[in-house]
């Protein structure tokens, strides 16, 4: 009997190596590793670049924007004074701190007294303020040259109430550097002493 022979023991087939399994583990991780370090520089290259800009002072923004509409020319009635109305009482807020963007007429006017300004320049922003509803809200047309005189009021508005703030600092700070500690020969010599 030499024909028949015994059964063949099973034959492997594939990679077996111990090694395989740590590197293709070593290999994903390098591959986790490598996406990441390319995510990170795409999105710290994408980033957008925060620049803080300094809030103008409130008599800035006024001026830029009466510069805006500084052509009357162009601009209907309506607009016009919707525009104006919307800056003066913007830059009230700014520089008084009166919330007259969110206020009715009715209810901006009596706020006008209690500011610290000039009576006859409250009397006038009071009027103006009156005079401008009618055209914004009615029918009532504007007319060139008092399109022109009001901004030029604005304007002014602007200028001697930012000059009266600054007046009003001034004096607050040059009595404050007016006030000079007195110190005695005593005191003079207590201080040197424990030097």
């Amino acid at each position: 009997m030499t024909d028949i022979h015994d059964i063949q023991p099973p034959v492997s087939i594939g990679i077996d190596a111990p090694w395989l399994v740590p590197v293709l583990l070593a290999l994903a991780a390098v591959v986790i590793l490598a996406a990441g370090w390319w995510f990170w520089k795409k999105r710290k290259k994408n980033r957008a670049i925060e620049t803080i800009v300094p809030e103008l002072p409130p008599e800035m923004t006024a001026m830029r924007a009466l510069d805006q509409i500084a052509d009357v020319r162009r601009l209907d009635g309506k607009t016009f004074y919707f525009r104006l109305s919307a800056i003066l009482r913007q830059y009230v807020l700014g520089r008084f701190a009166v919330g007259a963007p969110e206020m009715t007429t009715e209810e901006f006017l009596p706020c006008i007294d209690r500011l610290k300004i000039d009576k006859s320049l409250a009397h006038c922003l009071k009027n103006l303020c009156r005079a401008m509803d009618p055209v914004k809200f009615g029918s009532e047309t504007a007319v060139e040259k008092q399109m022109e005189s009001d901004l030029t009021f604005a304007r002014e508005f602007v200028r001697k109430t930012t000059q009266q703030v600054s007046k009003e600092d001034d004096k607050e700070h040059g009595e404050q550097s007016a006030i000079v500690p007195m110190i005695d020969k005593r005191s003079k010599k207590q201080i040197l002493n424990l030097k």
